[in-house]
């Protein structure tokens, strides 16, 4: 809407956008993000946080080899973005590398991968489609003193099926270490039911935030600061 402010993710309301940190695969994240509500969703479409730094404490006590590993050698994550046909398909919630880094040419699109990004590397298919490597890196940062879950493990669905994670040693994570992790995350937030005019401030570095799918009409505005 203006150089500071827009409106959150677009993608259909009636989908879920699953438990983040705004920009974590990038190289500079915000520090804060204020949320403004013009219109709440007519049924349900709340806003849902959680500390990340509960996060890890829970998965610790449930999984601590799990944790330990992810610790040792780090989390490998690998993602596709959408392919040319699927451009303008309302049921996505990813975006093409095109519309993420405003280009149509290649290179320059790599070139402002390795700049914006947080990716070891980026290759270009012939659908329009590209693949991003991410890692090993501890997905566990400490910011503002707190052990904080910081990096995508569930990505924006929720569906275990969705994600491409390895250990980076190349072994599998465990099928239970997702299924935990979107236990501990669901037990552990709190719903943010929007009236019109609510204004939510969220310490980025430290809470995570998700969106519960809902009906439209459902506006809410968006500005992060460094």
């Amino acid at each position: 809407m203006t150089d500071r402010v827009y409106t959150a993710n677009e993608a259909p309301v009636d989908q879920l956008i699953n438990f983040h940190h705004e920009m974590s695969m990038m190289k500079h994240s915000p520090s804060k993000i204020f949320f403004f509500c013009c219109q709440p969703a007519s049924e349900g479409g709340e806003t849902s946080i959680v500390q990340s730094n509960i996060v890890v404490e829970k998965m610790e006590e449930r999984l601590p080899e799990v944790m330990a590993k992810l610790s040792e050698v780090g989390l490998v994550s690998k993602s596709k973005t959408p392919r040319d046909d699927e451009a303008d398909s309302e049921k996505l919630i990813n975006k093409t590398w095109k519309w993420i880094f405003k280009t149509d040419d290649e290179a320059v699109g790599e070139k402002r991968a390795k700049e914006m990004l947080n990716c070891n590397s980026v290759s270009f298919n012939s659908d329009g489609s590209a693949d991003f490597v991410f890692g090993p890196s501890n997905p566990i940062r400490e910011l503002g003193g707190k052990r904080v879950w910081f990096l995508p493990f569930l990505g924006y669905t929720g569906n275990i099926y969705d994600v491409n994670h390895s250990f980076g040693d190349g072994s599998a994570v465990p099928r239970e270490a997702f299924v935990t992790y979107g236990e501990v995350l669901e037990e552990n937030c709190v719903d943010v039911k929007w009236q019109k005019g609510d204004i939510l401030l969220i310490d980025n570095h430290s809470v995570q935030h998700a969106r519960r799918p809902g009906k439209p009409p459902r506006v809410i505005l968006a500005s992060v600061c460094k």
